[in-house]
């Protein structure tokens, strides 16, 4: 428990000098960069057009930050915990092991309850996270079913802004970067007029350093991350190697839908999927057939050949192979005599 705290302490820490780049940035660029240096060096007419395409993204990676860090990450819900109850030992339950185990739930030490596949446990958090992916020190959250899609989009556009202010300060930052390592005193222009103070110069310089410090960090981390989610991988699944990804979808549209829900135009906003293709409990396997809708056909689910409409948990029963009654009894007594009772006692013929 001590060593979770420190990590927990740690976690903190990093999210606050997160938070704190993230506001620098804002404040370098609109206060130093648009608002004083782009006047001084006559180009007032691009103060607008530059505010407009920097904040768009630096507002779109804010919101994606307050969504991912606030978002309950897919801790296992209670109707899971109600299903397990209900149907007992009906539902087989199998050892946890690092490798794929679809169709199957596994046994959680920590929590001391069956989980649904996918689902691990953040000895951060210190509960099951459904699909989870990773503990994030930056957001000081879990990234699971609920908010990865958030947390890619976070990626994204903290990304685009970076590169966006440097691209747009790209020329004062080289001219005045020079200025700044000689240690002027002030910047003035032909005449001798003083135009920028020397510590709004180095303000504006250390954002150029830390937008090109995120920009490199960023990078790196979508080159990790996009991928795997282009094949429906998280990064614990990556480690796998008993079968191949049985939740493949087959393209990578198909497979960011599965994070992101059915194609639309939220993908591209921080809030919860309009059309979700899975409840976090059980996922679309890569072998079956999928309707217009996105999701399975009921046809290439082993329902019993009843309708199962809005009855979630008779999906997860079919996924996850809960035994009938008579099938447990013939599972334990499966010849002789007992066979016999065990039909006359279920009812079979």
């Amino acid at each position: 428990m001590a060593s979770s705290g420190a990590v927990l302490c740690a976690s903190q820490a990093v999210q606050g000098v997160a938070v704190a780049v993230f506001l620098y940035e804002g404040f370098a660029y609109n206060m130093i960069f648009l608002r004083r240096i782009l006047p001084v060096v006559g180009k007032q007419f691009l103060v607008v057009p530059f505010a407009i395409l920097f904040n768009l993204f630096w507002v779109m990676a804010i919101w994606s930050y307050v969504a991912a860090y606030a978002a309950d990450p897919g801790k296992v819900p209670q109707r899971w915990q109600d299903f397990v109850r209900n149907v007992g030992d009906a539902l087989p339950v199998a050892p946890a092991r690092p490798e794929w185990q679809p169709g199957k739930a596994t046994y959680c030490k920590k929590c001391d309850v069956p989980r649904p596949e996918r689902a691990h446990h953040c000895l951060i958090c210190e509960f099951c996270v459904l699909r989870m992916d990773h503990h994030c020190p930056w957001i000081n959250n879990c990234v699971g079913f609920k908010n990865h899609k958030f947390f890619l989009l976070l990626g994204v556009y903290a990304c685009v802004a970076s590169l966006v202010g440097l691209a747009t300060s790209l020329p004062e930052l080289a001219q005045w970067a020079l200025a700044a390592i000689r240690l002027e005193d002030g910047f003035a222009d032909d005449n001798g007029k003083r135009t920028v103070e020397t510590s709004d110069v180095f303000v504006f310089v250390i954002f150029g350093l830390l937008a090109l410090f995120v920009a490199v960090l960023l990078i790196l981390m979508l080159a990790t991350h996009l991928p795997l989610a282009t094949q429906n991988l998280t990064t614990i699944e990556d480690n796998y190697e008993n079968m191949p990804n049985p939740f493949d979808q087959g393209s990578t549209s198909a497979n960011l839908a599965q994070i992101f829900g059915a194609y639309g135009p939220d993908w591209c906003f921080p809030i919860e999927p309009w059309r979700p293709l899975s409840d976090g409990v059980s996922f679309t396997r890569s072998d079956e057939r999928l309707g217009p809708d996105g999701l399975p056909e009921q046809s290439t689910l082993d329902t019993g050949g009843s309708t199962m409409g809005n009855d979630v948990e008779r999906l997860w029963r079919a996924r996850y192979k809960v035994r009938s009654p008579g099938a447990m009894m013939e599972s334990v007594v499966d010849q002789g005599p007992f066979l016999s009772l065990a039909r006359w006692w279920t009812g079979a013929t």
